[in-house]
């Protein structure tokens, strides 16, 4: 009787656990793109996706230019998912923090493409490693960019960008 109890006890502490995960996820939805994130063991974890089988892009700013923007461009290429982190250096010159000398965090990334949407998941560490990256701690407000393009190729315009005021 004990053992039943105790198991019982702890499917209820699980199930309590999983519905506490649920409630801190935080989603915005916006001209077509929707992002949701929450955070878990010191990282930031992100599902984005969008109406399109092009990349799809999500960036943090402290104002709603795109001079000095984090972004994280994602694509899915013959079904391999990749998110390169950037950094804007001015409109239209962004380049890959790796070839700026920093090193990319960016982890548990899966994705696919489905019925002409692309769905993105990854996760990032909530403090920066480096003057490329933001940190992306609980409760820090920022502009968040969303864009998204009908071309895989990272430097192919976008078809949809936007910027929204959130807080972490």
């Amino acid at each position: 009787m004990k053992k039943i109890l105790l198991a019982f006890g702890f499917a209820i502490l699980v199930l309590g656990s999983c519905q506490a995960q649920k409630e801190k996820m935080k989603t915005i939805d916006k001209n077509g793109m929707k992002v949701s994130w929450h955070f878990e063991n010191e990282r930031v974890y992100f599902e984005v996706s969008a109406p399109t089988n092009g990349w799809v892009t999500i960036g943090f700013n402290q104002n709603s230019g795109i001079q000095g923007a984090y972004l994280l461009m994602s694509n899915v290429i013959q079904d391999r998912v990749n998110v390169v982190e950037h950094y804007t250096i001015s409109a239209g010159n962004y380049k890959p923090i790796t070839e700026l000398g920093s090193v990319a965090k960016v982890e548990n990334i899966k994705g696919k493409e489905v019925g002409g949407f692309t769905q993105i998941a990854f996760s990032l560490p909530v403090e920066a490693l480096s003057k490329y990256q933001k940190d992306l701690k609980l409760g820090m407000d920022y502009f968040m960019i969303l864009a998204y393009s009908r071309a895989d190729d990272f430097q192919h315009h976008s078809m949809m960008r936007t910027h929204i005021k959130v807080t972490l």
